[in-house]
């Protein structure tokens, strides 16, 4: 009689079906926030600008308005949220540029720094 594969057994294609169901909930979550933002269904060039260079007035101008939709957006936090996990390059999440999201990892970053180096009070 031949030994079935170890990854045959039944304990692991419970593993596998749980991780798969787990990663199918998160990105239906994933799916959800996106569904509900303000941005949907726009051009996306005002958040990522367009193919040409853009003179610095244009550029301003057109982040300013990409700004004004995620301020009235009901999913900005969990956008903006995203795009810092995910380490998004370009445009224009939760209302911030990239520059003001990388600033805004460094602040997260020296902050748990500083967290992580204060003595914790006595009990």
């Amino acid at each position: 009689m031949t030994q079935p594969r170890s990854d045959e057994h039944p304990s692991n294609k419970t593993k596998t079906a749980k991780a798969l169901a787990s990663k199918l909930a998160s990105l239906e979550a994933e799916a959800r926030w996106q569904d509900r933002a303000a941005c949907k269904g726009m051009d996306p060039t005002i958040f990522f600008g367009p193919e040409h260079t853009e003179v610095v007035k244009e550029k301003r101008d057109r982040e300013e308005a990409a700004k004004a939709v995620c301020r009235t957006c009901p999913v900005n936090q969990e956008c903006l949220e995203h795009a810092l996990e995910s380490k998004e390059a370009y445009g224009i999440w939760g209302g911030l540029t990239e520059l003001e999201r990388k600033a805004l990892l460094r602040r997260r970053a020296s902050s748990n720094v500083v967290l992580a180096s204060a003595p914790r009070p006595a009990k």
